[in-house]
């Protein structure tokens, strides 16, 4: 039986860490989890960060890792990349996972985000990086998302993204979101071929259960699991569950025993 490797990304802000312990929970399987392109350890693109121009460069990384077939998963940002990916360059593909997948830039929570990183992109650097990387601005978005009521997992996600936010690159994050309201999710959910998992929680204020359940029912063979109570950062708040589900997805695609790989760029 072909070994099978699953490739995860992470979200906006993020690095590889936030996913760890989910690929850790995974057995069986060989996983990848980079750091996206202008966060953790990789350098920022050449070209505007956009969903298209991340989905080019996770084929690139696919080709040079000899990657012939593979499983994409992705949270929040990941997961549109992934949609994007999977899309435009989804003949390696045998599976693909889109956890809290944003995917609907409409109503008060997106106008409201659209005007902050539009103001981010409108600010000189050193300000941008103020209004979006600062203490206070990341404690005021974890405060949004974050729906754990474990102290010590909320104290290790806000001290974790505090670091990642202060290494991200401003324009990378201002570049990829504002490329969700230039990106046709539905139309390209409905060219996507392979068997798919989508995910989300009750819970979740930026990939809502409405607008997640109607991406869903555009892709042709898609599963849809929506999470009580789980809110946007489910992966890093809940990785066991996560990993739960995600373990008993991969059987349609094949499983095979492997060890984990962390890579530290793309």
């Amino acid at each position: 039986m072909d070994k099978l490797t699953v490739l995860l990304l992470h979200g906006l802000g993020g690095d590889r860490r936030g996913l760890r312990e989910l690929a850790d929970a995974l057995d069986g399987v060989e996983v990848v989890v980079p750091d996206l392109p202008g966060y953790g350890a990789s350098p920022p693109l050449a070209v505007p960060h956009t969903l298209e121009n991340y989905a080019a460069e996770i084929e690139r990384l696919r080709l040079s890792l000899g990657l012939e077939r593979f499983v994409l998963a992705g949270h929040s940002l990941g997961a549109s990349i992934s949609l994007v990916y999977a899309a435009r360059y989804g003949s390696a593909l045998d599976g693909l996972v889109l956890l809290n997948p944003v995917s609907e830039a409409t109503g008060l929570t997106a106008w409201l985000g659209k005007l902050y990183y539009r103001i981010g992109s409108w600010l000189p650097p050193r300000a941008a990086r103020f209004w979006l990387c600062s203490k206070p601005a990341v404690y005021l978005a974890d405060a949004f998302v974050i729906v754990t009521k474990d102290r010590a997992r909320r104290r290790w996600i806000l001290d974790m993204d505090y670091e990642n936010y202060r290494n991200a690159s401003v324009p990378a994050m201002v570049e990829a979101f504002l490329s969700y309201f230039d990106t046709k999710f539905g139309e390209l959910a409905a060219s996507i071929t392979v068997p798919t998992l989508v995910v989300t929680g009750t819970r979740d204020g930026i990939a809502p259960v409405d607008a997640v359940t109607t991406l869903a029912a555009c892709v042709p063979d898609s599963e849809l699991v929506i999470e009580p109570g789980a809110g946007h950062l489910f992966p890093a708040e809940d990785p066991t569950r996560a990993a739960e589900l995600l373990a008993a997805f991969l059987p349609r695609v094949a499983l095979t025993d492997t060890p984990n790989v962390d890579l530290g760029q793309v």
